[in-house]
């Protein structure tokens, strides 16, 4: 049991990083940037998002639901990028 429990947690930490890999201006697949500025004007920290979860799977409709729910932040998309 404890071999397979230390497999499985060996497995997991391999993978995890993974998807780190495929964000930002080395990934292969078209994709959208987030970004951001906070209430006092600050530029935070840049998503990047897949283009199909932009222009078919509402991501979209969810930034301008932050938006609205979170006064004083402002953000928006740029792009696409990518193939």
């Amino acid at each position: 049991m404890r071999k397979l429990v230390f497999s499985a947690a060996v497995g997991t930490l391999v993978l995890a990083p993974a998807p780190a890999a495929l964000a930002g201006p080395n990934r292969a697949d078209s994709y959208y940037t987030v970004h951001c500025t906070d209430p006092g004007g600050n530029p935070t920290v840049n998503e990047s998002v897949d283009a199909h979860a932009i222009e078919q799977g509402g991501k979209l409709d969810a930034i301008t639901n932050f938006n609205d729910n979170h006064g004083g932040w402002s953000c928006w998309v740029e792009g696409p990028f990518g193939s």
